[in-house]
């Protein structure tokens, strides 16, 4: 994998891990067979578009939207230095309908997150917005959605892929003043969704690094969201619209602590 070393989460875990958000990989492995077709929205540098295209195989597909020019140059390193033939990186933001947004210009030689860099109509390079409806899929089998507040925008772009192929969708969900227009946007595609939250540390990680040097960050919050005729075990629900990650590991250690108490 290629990476900006001056990148404080996403490079920075690759550097001292080996790894990135392996959790995750975890959970949507269990979801995709070889030949599925993926939407990756906000592949970044492309760790979870490479997963994802080793998943599907020569047979699936993986489209992996990113729209900051530098870091979409990245992931088409990484798609090529991994000899991925499957994998269609366009650069464009994902959004409701066809239109235009500007994204900031990081400079690359300085430290900063640039996978949480938000798309502004202030200032930086303008670049197209396409909805996902517009690729007009045959089948998909999961779309996943890290777009920094902008997931329900995404998802009312996709309505029409969503309605006929019932992928699975991953959807970031950490900023307390989006939940609930997430939530509801999860609602109108009659869809039902789960909690996936994890540290971005891994004791188990690749490297087998003991240091967990993103101890002082709140977890990666996410929701795994399904039709409401499905099912997937082993995540907690998300409990109505008022619902939020600090809600959901407060649960958890209440568990924990009624099952201590009942032992």
């Amino acid at each position: 994998m290629m990476y900006n070393v001056n990148d404080s989460f996403i490079g920075r875990s690759l550097d001292l891990y080996g790894e990135w958000c392996d959790s995750e990989m975890f959970v949507l492995g269990q979801i995709l067979n070889p030949a599925d077709v993926v939407v990756d929205v906000g592949a970044n540098i492309g760790t979870h578009t490479v997963y994802f295209a080793s998943k599907v195989g020569a047979a699936g597909l993986v489209v992996a939207f990113e729209p900051q020019r530098l870091v979409f140059q990245t992931l088409c390193g990484n798609v090529a230095l991994n000899g991925l033939t499957n994998v269609d990186c366009l650069r464009a933001a994902v959004g409701a309908s066809r239109g235009q947004i500007r994204f900031p210009n990081i400079d690359p030689r300085g430290k900063y997150n640039f996978g949480a860099v938000r798309a502004s109509n202030e200032a930086g390079e303008l670049v197209d917005v396409v909805p996902i409806d517009e690729l007009g899929l045959a089948r998909c089998a999961l779309i996943k959605v890290d777009v920094e507040g902008m997931e329900a925008s995404v998802i009312a772009g996709a309505k029409d892929t969503i309605r006929r192929c019932s992928p699975a969708l991953f959807l970031e969900n950490n900023a307390h003043d989006r939940s609930r227009e997430l939530f509801a946007a999860i609602e109108s595609v009659e869809y039902k969704a789960y909690w996936h939250i994890a540290c971005y540390y891994n004791p188990q990680n690749f490297f087998g690094n003991g240091e967990d040097v993103f101890v002082q960050y709140q977890p990666e919050a996410n929701v795994l969201c399904v039709p409401k005729r499905c099912a997937f075990e082993g995540l907690m629900p998300v409990e109505g619209p008022e619902d939020d990650w600090r809600k959901a590991i407060e649960r958890v250690r209440a568990g924990r602590v009624a099952q201590a108490t009942a032992g």
